[in-house]
This record gives structure tokens, sequence and C-alpha cells, in this order.
């Protein structure tokens, strides 16, 4: 019979913590408020997503679309790598099922009415917590409360944060893992992903003669899988079947018959390398580095100019031509800044704008819509253009060109 060394240390510990961590960290990021804007929030009002003290735009979403896409490849990379650790370790719906047994074995002594009233109060609290955490992510937590005090949260907001909680609630009172067994596209997505290398939890097949057979086990295991018949898209590789093993083995002075595994050992002892984590990873360091460009090349302010509503032209008596325009500022850095707005020189020409052009103070993130007019001596020929600067100090930050009209 072969011999089962002696491993003591349980995995329950660090799972919770990485639980609590990411728990905690999903909850307090809507309250982080860097300059009075919050870490993380999508303004639907204002179409403007705020994203760790920046603020993007509609029209600079491309760089959300750069990030979603490294989330994505960041998520199928990790579950090469590491296999359905984010079901057992991270997954929401792992954490909320744990919460709601945790409490249906605290309450369990109660008498049966008792215990289902406090029941239904510790799901119907999670539910509104949970929907509440995810409207946050839209409504900033302070205008959150504040709306609720006044009965003004909005037709959108209410509906979202009922549907949540109405979901929520009905998941923690009937579903939980069956969610996990038997709904969840993720198990079925790392079929597609796994691969010899990828880390899965594995019954030792070598130690089968040493199982007691005591089914501790299947019992501990969230899902009610048996760990002994091999790799299962059950299985959420939360490791609480390790820990059940080894609390059984340890009274025996060895270890258990359960253990994390990137795939089995060759001849040499060397493990199969993973290719398509490989591959991955070379793709998401490609999207990192794309990012680190865009958001270091992003321009520090914008212009976007239009012609007044009424498209008036003006001729003057000294021969001067008069086109009237709107123009959009916008500052995107972190701290408040002053413009101005000049015309670049144009040969032959007297250029001048005409209205409140100079000194502009733009709070960070902050955008200003200015009317101004720009005059030319003598008036030009149909289709010259003139560029538009925004000066910050004496750097030039932003150009846009003026058509101007004749008549």
């Amino acid at each position: 019979m072969k011999t089962v060394p002696l491993k003591k240390w349980r995995i329950a510990p660090w799972r919770k913590g990485v639980q609590w961590l990411a728990t905690l960290l999903i909850l307090v990021i809507p309250f982080v408020r860097p300059g009075g804007e919050s870490l993380l929030r999508l303004d639907a009002g204002t179409r403007t997503l705020l994203f760790f003290g920046a603020k993007l735009r509609i029209e600079e979403f491309y760089l959300l679309l750069i990030v979603v896409l490294i989330l994505v490849f960041a998520f199928l990379f990790v579950t090469m790598l590491f296999g359905r650790v984010w079901c057992g370790w991270l997954c929401p719906q792992t954490t909320l099922g744990d919460l709601a047994d945790w409490f249906d074995a605290r309450t369990r002594v109660l008498p049966a009415p008792a215990r289902a009233a406090l029941r239904v109060l510790w799901h119907l609290a999670l539910s509104a917590l949970v929907a509440a955490n995810l409207v946050w992510y839209f409504i900033a937590p302070p205008d959150f409360f504040a709306r609720i005090a006044a009965g003004k949260l909005g037709a959108v907001a209410g509906i979202s944060l009922t549907v949540t909680a109405l979901i929520v609630y009905l998941d923690l009172a009937f579903v939980r893992r069956r969610f996990c067994k038997s709904v969840c596209p993720y198990g079925r997505i790392q079929l597609m992903t796994m691969e010899r290398g990828t880390l899965t939890l594995e019954f030792d097949p070598e130690l089968k003669g040493v199982c007691l057979r005591c089914g501790a086990c299947v019992r501990a295991c969230p899902t009610g899988i048996d760990i002994r018949q091999g790799l299962q898209i059950e299985c959420i590789n939360c490791g609480r079947c390790l820990d059940a093993c080894r609390d059984v083995f340890a009274p025996r002075k060895s270890g258990g018959l359960i253990h994390y595994t990137f795939g089995p050992r060759g001849p040499d002892g060397s493990r199969p390398v993973n290719k398509k984590a490989l591959l991955l990873g070379g793709v998401l360091l490609l999207l990192v580095a794309l990012l680190v460009f865009e958001a270091t090349t992003r321009q520090e302010a914008t212009l976007k100019v239009q012609r007044a509503e009424s498209g008036e032209v003006k001729r003057l008596p000294d021969g001067s031509l008069v086109n009237f325009y709107s123009v959009f500022l916008e500052n995107r850095g972190g701290a408040s800044r002053t413009f101005s707005l000049e015309a670049a020189p144009l040969p032959g020409y007297r250029v001048e704008l005409i209205g409140p052009v100079r000194e502009i103070t733009l709070a960070a993130n902050a955008n200003r819509k200015i009317g101004f007019a720009l005059k030319l001596n003598p008036a030009p020929a149909p289709g010259m253009q003139v560029e538009l600067r925004l000066v910050s100090g004496d750097k030039v930050v932003a150009a846009s060109p003026l058509p101007v009209a004749v008549q």
C-alpha cells in the first residue's frame, strides 16, 4: 500500500479570505470618491464612464472596449491556468450560497417557524444589498440614498433595484448550487478552454486502495459530486473535499487523497505545457500594451466646433467677413486648467476671434459650450478654412478646422 504524505494545511481559510476580500471590494468601490467623483461608475444620463479618476465620454468608449477585451481574455487565461477557481473562490453566486448555508447552519436549532421567518429576512437583506450595490455602479451612493429618502429614485433605477432583488431572493431561496450544476454556462466554457496542464482537483488514483470510503468528500461537496469518480463538469475547485479528506486522515498521521494538480507528471517529473494559456497570455499582454499606449497618448483636452444655429454670415463695410460658431471644450485631465482659443495665422489676412475666448477655466473632467465669431479681413474666397487652436500655457493641446462660409 502506498504511503500517503502528511499534509495538515487546509484550503478553507484561504478561500474564505479571498471571498471576503472580493466581496468587500465590490461593496466599497462605489463609496470611494477621489476628487468627489466615484472611482468606478457609469453615468447613463451624461453617457460618461467614471473610471479610476478619469471620465470617458461616449466618443472614448473604444478605451472601454479595450478594457472589456482585457477582462475577457484575462478571464479565459485564468480559466485555462486555474480551471474553475473563479467558481469556487470568487464568484458572487458561490459567496451568496455560502452566506445562505452559514445562516441555515446557525439557525438549525431554532423552532421551524422562527427558523423559516429568520431565513426569509436574511435572504431579503442579502437580496436588497446585492440589488443596491448594483445600482450604486450607476447612481452614486450619496445620490442613491437621497433619492430613496425623497421617493425620487426614478422608474428605471427603481425597476432595476426591484427586479434584481427579486431574482437574487429567488436564487437564494430555491436555486443556489443548482445554478452551478445545471445552468451556469461557465462550466461548459471551461470544457473548451481546459488543457492537460489546467489546475484541477484530483483524487489520486494510485491511492485508491487507501480510501476509507467514508463519504466525507461527497458530503462536503457543495455541488454533490464524488471527486473519486474523476474530473466532472460540476466541480467548482473550491477544495472542500480536499479539507474533508485531510481532516479524516489527520488522526492517522497521514495526508488526504485529494490534491490540486496542474496535470499529470511526465516520466521525467515535468508538468505538461499549457499552450493555450501561453497563447492567450500573449494576446493579453498585447491588449494591455495597447491600453497603456492609448491612455498615455490620450488628448489632454478636446474641442469640437460647429456652425452657429442661425448659420448667419455678415459682411462689414470695411470688407471683413464674419462667421459665427459654437465650440465644445472638454478638459480630460485630473486637475483644473485654463485654456484660450486662438486662430492660426493666415498669410494675407487679418484673423480675429471675437467672444469669450481667453482665460477659459475648466475643472477636471469638465466641459463647456462657448459661442464666438471669426472675423476675416479681407473676405476670403469660397472653400477657405482657418485652424482653431486650443492653447494651455504655451502649448497647443488640440486643434480643429473652421470652414468659412462666404454667404
